[in-house]
């Protein structure tokens, strides 16, 4: 979610600056991966990164690590066909899937050996040189076959990773790692020319802003939504705000195969390097930032963001269970997660198919207006019905859970009753969702009202629609748990 969240936020970004689309799409990539090498080095030096929270953030590097090997690959083939139509998004997929599977399956087999023949001459140096031989040869594999060299790298690292020696190569590796990383960052700053890097500060300073800002907003969110208690969250999300080494790949793999503006790699260059600046500060203030929200938050807000923390918990307690109750909340959930999945993908093709406008009222001597609202028409029709779904799941899970946390410990959210608790939880989802849906849908809207006057309408009924929405849902759980809260604390029986 978190990476979708940033993919969405910077395409929007890259458009409001007047960027192309295919600009938009390099930002928008680039926006979503974190530094790895900086930001562990930052927990190893605070001491954080054992602790519970730096356990999750090495863990979501870790997917992110993955994410931007298979980003960049595709955006290093699509750079290097110089389009980005679905048939060579497809190719690009398809032939990505195969080199994964087979680097896999004979790194598997092969690698594991050799490292065994090579342990018996109990050389650090012999080791060193075979397993970088190994990095450098499915490297050059990849790069001959137009997916990426750190793919090739990245796989075979997985592969030697899980081998009996994995520790003794970790040791033996750690100072050549560190060297290159150090060249890695050198090389990238040469390419920097400083006089052209002021003309792009104020997009670079946009572009830093945005990426912090969204960074921890999207990744406390997503870490609390997941079972895990309001301050480790805020932690997660004050321990990620740094733009590293794969977002610079690949802003410079676009400007390199000209399929973006040379402006691109200044300015993302730029923005890193205010976020090194900005990352140590903000990490290490996370512990004091949470404490202060605990202590002047509102002690309804606090009430409320503890039971939530504790009903998720329970949620993910409940998704582990076996049985008849289990196995229905788990196939509720599963339609919500289709069926949400139906409404990003709708909205996407949606926002696909609209980069198609001036063609499509050439060929067919249509207004662009008149296609865009067609194209919304689409959408709206595409999403209604997994709305419905959603909506249905949603009521039969929320139930569910709360009878089934009720039962379990009561003592715990003794200021809700059973049907309080459903419509905090399923509103707390619902907002959730609209909110990922609405960032997700700002690339759409904002084309559709570039379009002309026809499909404008729609555009800004969907935007207010979504405004209210959001604003009837904060505020019946408002109003449900001030209501608890007063019966409570202030003995009115009213409702």
């Amino acid at each position: 979610m978190e990476i979708i969240f940033m993919i969405a936020l910077g395409y929007e970004i890259a458009t409001l600056l007047g960027w192309t689309t295919m600009e938009a799409i390099f930002l928008g990539a680039a926006l979503s991966i974190s530094s790895s090498a900086i930001i562990i080095k930052v927990l190893r030096d605070t001491g954080m990164l054992h602790g519970p929270h730096g356990r999750l953030i090495v863990g979501i590097l870790i997917v992110e690590d993955f994410a931007a090997v298979i980003l960049l690959s595709l955006l290093s083939g699509v750079a290097t066909s110089g389009t980005a139509n679905l048939g060579e998004v497809t190719t690009l997929v398809v032939r990505l899937g195969l080199f994964l599977v087979c680097t896999l399956f004979m790194g598997a087999l092969v690698a594991p050996h050799i490292i065994r023949f090579v342990a018996r001459f109990r050389s650090a140096e012999v080791m060193l040189i075979v397993s970088l031989a190994m990095c450098f040869v499915l490297a050059l594999v990849g790069e001959q076959l137009h997916i990426s060299a750190a793919v090739g790298a990245f796989i075979i690292g997985t592969v030697l990773g899980d081998t009996e020696y994995s520790e003794v190569l970790n040791n033996t590796i750690t100072h050549v790692r560190d060297i290159f990383a150090a060249l890695f960052f050198v090389s990238i700053g040469m390419l920097i020319e400083l006089a052209v890097l002021w003309q792009y500060i104020v997009p670079a300073l946009i572009v830093a802003g945005v990426f912090m800002a969204g960074k921890m907003f999207a990744s406390t969110l997503g870490t609390f939504i997941t079972g895990h208690d309001g301050k480790t969250s805020l932690n997660v999300g004050m321990g990620k705000p740094q733009l590293g080494e794969f977002s610079l790949a690949m802003s410079k793999v676009g400007v390199d195969h000209a399929v973006v503006g040379a402006f691109l790699y200044p300015v993302v260059a730029a923005a890193s390097a205010l976020t090194a600046l900005c990352y140590p500060f903000i990490s290490r203030s996370s512990v004091g930032v949470g404490n202060q929200l605990e202590q002047r938050s509102p002690r309804l807000l606090r009430h409320y963001v503890g039971s939530l923390s504790y009903i998720l918990i329970s949620t993910r307690t409940v998704f582990g269970m076996e049985g008849e109750f289990a196995n229905d909340v788990r196939r509720a959930g599963r339609v919500i997660a289709v069926n949400f999945g139906i409404i990003v993908v709708a909205i996407g093709l949606g926002t696909f198919a609209l980069n198609f406008s001036a063609d499509v009222s050439q060929g067919f001597d249509i207004r662009r207006g008149m296609f865009g609202l067609i194209v919304s028409c689409l959408v709206v029709l595409l999403c209604l019905p997994p709305a419905v779904f959603i909506w249905r799941a949603l009521q039969r899970m929320t139930d569910g859970l709360a009878r089934f946390i009720f039962r379990r410990d009561i003592s715990s959210l003794r200021l809700l009753n059973r049907r309080v608790l459903q419509v905090v939880l399923r509103n707390s989802i619902l907002i959730a969702m609209i909110v990922t849906v609405a960032i997700w849908s700002l690339p759409f809207i904002s084309r559709l009202v570039v379009l002309g006057s026809f499909s404008t309408p729609i555009a800004v009924l969907v935007l207010l629609g979504t405004v209210v929405f959001l604003w009837r849902v904060s505020f019946r759980i408002h109003s449900v748990l001030e209501s608890t809260f007063s019966r409570t604390f202030l003995g009115d029986d009213e409702e």
